[in-house]
């Protein structure tokens, strides 16, 4: 699978240069209609979906993310900067095979009720369309640094200090014992990756809105981590 990935993208990312060489100066779907600029900006939110085995340890969730497009008038490809996040919850399934294996291993002890795997990734891509009118059809590709945080916790008794507002120091909030999220273990990386997607955009006001979908593949010393966020964002 990653042999096949890596071989599409090479081929995307040389069909996408050659396009810019040719700098034909089209206006297409991805790129604001604003002749004069070369700078646009962009934010998005949707919904991310875990794909292959992450699929069995991780749910859904959403994602946010921005960034900045650099495509002048006479390119025809754009080169894309974004930084976007992903918060996924730990599946009730993984849940319940890591408290198995601790409850096997005769060195361990305890159990957790809850756990995520917090995503940042900053991404590197080029974006191009096929087509010669306002707004369409894109597609984009390109690689990625991601951090990775994978905390467990479980849900005991914690103490809560008490707090008074530094402005209103009249008001305070008493302390007292309740439950809380004690982390149990987390561990961080950070890690490359490759993403490839398509998405389609139209007109609203100064800029476009859009719709994207992305594949993204993030190496990992364990597990290969898939998913796939759908978003809709706007550019100006």
């Amino acid at each position: 699978m990653l042999r096949v990935m890596t071989r599409l993208i090479g081929r995307s990312t040389l069909a996408a240069a050659l396009c810019a060489l040719t700098l034909s100066g089209a206006w297409a779907g991805g790129r604001p209609n604003d002749s004069a600029r070369s700078w646009f900006g962009d934010i998005s939110v949707g919904w991310a979906f875990p794909q292959s085995d992450a699929n069995d340890i991780l749910d859904d969730d959403w994602t946010l993310g921005g960034g900045v497009l650099f495509w002048p008038s006479d390119w025809s490809i754009g080169i894309q900067a974004d930084v976007s996040w992903v918060k996924f919850d730990i599946s009730d399934q993984a849940i319940d095979a890591i408290n198995d294996a601790i409850a096997l291993d005769p060195q361990n002890g305890g159990r957790v009720d809850d756990g995520d795997v917090e995503t940042w990734q900053l991404l590197l891509n080029g974006i191009w369309s096929p087509g010669n009118s306002e707004s369409g059809f894109y597609v984009t590709g390109g690689v990625g640094v991601y951090y990775l945080d994978a905390t467990v916790t479980n849900t005991e008794l914690v103490y809560y200090p008490p707090f008074c507002d530094p402005w209103y120091y009249w008001w305070c909030v008493p302390g007292g014992v309740g439950p809380g999220s004690v982390v149990k273990g987390s561990e961080s990386s950070t890690e490359y990756g490759f993403n490839a997607g398509f998405g389609w955009d139209f007109d609203a006001g100064d800029g476009k809105v859009f719709l994207e979908a992305k594949y993204h593949y993030i190496s990992t010393d364990s597990e290969d981590l898939y998913y796939v966020p759908i978003t809709i964002g706007y550019r100006w």
